[in-house]
């Protein structure tokens, strides 16, 4: 998709990623993160975890609590049941009530 956009916006293919602003780049991030929950798939789940952009897991949950991607507390909650780390997934529980409740 992100080939197409770029070839689309007429931006160089290998400079694809940068097609995106950085608040797009994180809705697609939740959005992808939302269809590998769809199929259970939790060992590609705590991989995409790796894959943000942000670099860290707490940049990340700040851009993901601001997106307001309707599936970011099932992502959130779904990340937090299959990743190992029960600090991570602590953080990535409060991130979600977070969400649910509209805190901060």
């Amino acid at each position: 998709m992100l080939l197409w956009l770029a070839e689309h916006d007429g931006a160089d293919p290998d400079e694809a990623a940068e097609v995106l602003t950085r608040e797009e780049a994180t809705w697609l991030w939740v959005d992808t993160a939302a269809a590998v929950v769809d199929h259970g798939e939790s060992d590609l789940l705590v991989r995409h975890l790796e894959s943000a952009v942000q670099g860290t897991v707490p940049a990340l949950l700040d851009e993901v609590r601001a997106v307001g991607h309707p599936r970011t507390v099932q992502v959130l909650v779904a990340l937090a049941a299959a990743h190992p780390d029960p600090a991570l997934a602590k953080a990535l529980r409060r991130a979600a009530f977070q969400v649910h409740t509209g805190g901060v």
